[in-house]
């Protein structure tokens, strides 16, 4: 059990410190998709927080949240077939963390929270990367 939980934490840390430097290198152009995307960063810590403390209730309503959030406008921005695809893997990625919440299972919570958090990167990746060649396009 508590070689568990240490992996548990370890894991919880390691993914909290990488969505917070993916946050911090995000510098949106719009102060709308800034806004979206720090509500974005507060579900994902809010579901961490429901995952130390095991309260499968926030999980669940911070997933239905962040999925949500994939059918606003604002979450398209990237108009390719690549980005398409992550989307449509980060919203698998977070029906199986709601799932997971449901049924109570934490090491199942844990491994799909770890799988948003990496679908999370590479899309944020997949984004620079884009800007970079429109920005290099337009010079």
């Amino acid at each position: 059990m508590k070689t568990y939980l240490a992996k548990f934490l370890t894991t919880a840390v390691t993914v909290g410190v990488v969505l917070g430097i993916a946050a911090a290198e995000l510098k949106p152009r719009r102060p709308a998709t800034q806004a979206f995307m720090r509500n974005k960063l507060v579900y994902s810590q809010t579901i961490l927080e429901g995952m130390a403390l095991e309260k499968y209730d926030l999980v669940s309503k911070n997933a239905i949240r962040l999925r949500d959030m994939t059918t606003s406008n604002l979450w398209f921005t990237v108009k390719q077939p690549d980005y398409l695809l992550q989307s449509t893997n980060y919203q698998k990625s977070v029906d199986a963390l709601y799932m997971a919440a449901v049924d109570k299972n934490l090491e199942r919570v844990t491994e799909a929270y770890v799988t948003v958090a990496r679908s999370c990167v590479d899309c944020h990746r997949l984004v620079r990367l884009e800007q970079r060649r429109a920005a290099a396009g337009a010079k």
